[in-house]
Formats: structure tokens, sequence, C-alpha cells
């Protein structure tokens, strides 16, 4: 069935490079197709609103799982990982916070120059850049170098607390982001032949409040008793591994009623039935 507005199945040439691909504004299904089987990771693709999604949440759409594309490949998993492994190392050596937060700050910031230099998408570094920042500062004005690790407690605590608002608004936002990627219109959230769809985004949707949970109480206390340590080491577990496997076990979760939101109940609604 085709959908107005979108490339449809054949569209373009093959070979086409998925730097080209992804100038254009596609649907989630041609950049699902794009991609698949490429082992490249994305840089994120826009949805039929234009909203553009990240890796991890476009690729519930995919047909195999990728870890690279989720976590951004290996240059993603070595800037969100090396800055804090960097600080813990310097903090354990020198016990000074003048070259503890100095380092981590400073090949934050290198990653940012190397991402530019090559003319790659800055996003990720950025946003590196931003957590690494706030942590620094922190650490610094404070004098505590747990501090360094208060921001993302902070992040951790807010995830939770979105996600239990969203699951007694009735508004699970693992189906919230299902919806963005699938471009479903707002009356599968009560469409009765959507309703497995729903039971598993909410069921996923609890995962994520669990995931995010775990890490706010692990952290919790190592922060409280200045065990900087195990408070890195705790952030290493409890960061990539932890989302990546998350993010598999929401695609697994997921596979089963994917093939929901290709029903013609929903492709047939039109402007007028958009609403609820």
């Amino acid at each position: 069935m085709r959908r107005p507005g979108g490339p449809q199945r054949g569209d373009g040439e093959k070979g086409e490079a998925p730097e080209r691909i992804m100038e254009a504004p596609l649907t989630q299904e041609a950049a699902a197709r794009s991609d698949k089987g490429s082992g490249a990771p994305a840089t994120g693709v826009p949805t039929t609103s234009g909203l553009r999604l990240p890796d991890w949440a476009t690729g519930m759409d995919r047909q195999t799982f990728s870890f690279a594309a989720t976590v951004g490949g290996w240059r993603g998993v070595v800037e969100s990982v090396a800055p804090g492994l960097v600080f813990v190392l310097l903090y354990v050596l020198t016990r000074d916070l003048v070259w503890t937060l100095g380092g981590a700050a400073g090949l934050s910031l290198v990653f940012c120059v190397a991402r530019l230099v090559r003319g790659q998408a800055l996003t990720q570094a950025l946003s590196g850049l931003l957590g690494v920042g706030i942590g620094v500062v922190w650490a610094w004005a404070s004098g505590r170098g747990e501090n360094y690790f208060a921001w993302g407690m902070v992040s951790a605590g807010v995830f939770t607390l979105v996600l239990l608002v969203s699951l007694l608004a009735g508004r699970a936002l693992v189906g919230e982001v299902a919806g963005l990627v699938w471009d479903l219109p707002p009356r599968w959230r009560t469409d009765p032949l959507m309703a497995p769809l729903r039971r598993r985004c909410t069921t996923l949707t609890w995962l994520w409040t669990a995931m995010f949970a775990l890490r706010l109480g692990v952290q919790w206390p190592l922060w409280h008793a200045g065990e900087i340590a195990a408070l890195g080491v705790a952030k290493l577990l409890l960061g990539v591994p932890l989302f990546a496997l998350v993010c598999w076990v929401t695609w697994v979760g997921l596979r089963p009623v994917a093939h929901l939101h290709h029903g013609p109940h929903l492709a047939e609604v039109g402007p007028e039935d958009s609403g609820d």
C-alpha cells in the first residue's frame, strides 16, 4: 500500500550512499530499508512529520538489531565512556581535582574538534561535552569530586519520573516513541486491534523506568559516601552496556507486534478520523 507524501518501495537507485540517503526527507520505512544490513551507524532519521529521532528509537523499525547503530558505533562508545574513565583514573592517581577535571573536559573537547575537522555530525559529541561540562563545573564549584557524577543522577531521576508519569497518564512513553517511528494515527491508542502493541509498550516502558531507577539507586549511596572510583565503575557498567541491552530487549519485545502498524485498519484512516 502506498503512502502519500513519501518514497515508495523501489524508489531511488541501488547503491546510493547512506550519506546521500540521510539528506532526503525519508519516511521511517524507507530509512529502515536504506540501512538494513549495512552495519554502519546512522545519524538519526526524520519521521514523516519532520521530527528527527535518535538511532536507538528508529532502530525499533529495523528488521535486524544493530548494537553499533544504537550506541553510535565505536566512536560513540569511546566518546561516552572515555571522559568518565579518564576522570576516575586521574583522580585515583593524583587526588587533584584540577588535573582530573581538566583531563575529562579536555578529552570531550578533543572529540568535538575531531568530528568538526572530519566534517561529521557533532550531536553526540556535543551532548557528551555538555554533560561533562556540567559535571566539571559542579565538582569544581563544590570542591567534591563525586559531584562530577551528580548530573547523571539528576538525569536518571528526571527520566524515571517522566516515564512513571507517562505510565500513570496511560500514555506509555515507549508507545509514544513507537507512534512517531511508525507514523501511527492518534486512534491507535484506542483501536482494539492495537491492544497487543499497547500492552507491550506499557511493559517495555516499565523496563526503561527500571533501568533509570537502577542507575539512581546504585549511584546515590556511592555518591553520598564519596566513593568516586566505585561511582565511576558503576557509571560505566550501568551506562552504554545497560542502555544497549534495554534497547535490544525493546526491539525484541516489539517485533511480534510490528506488523500491526501496516494494517489496513490504520492505513485507511482519513483526516476526519484522525482524532480519538
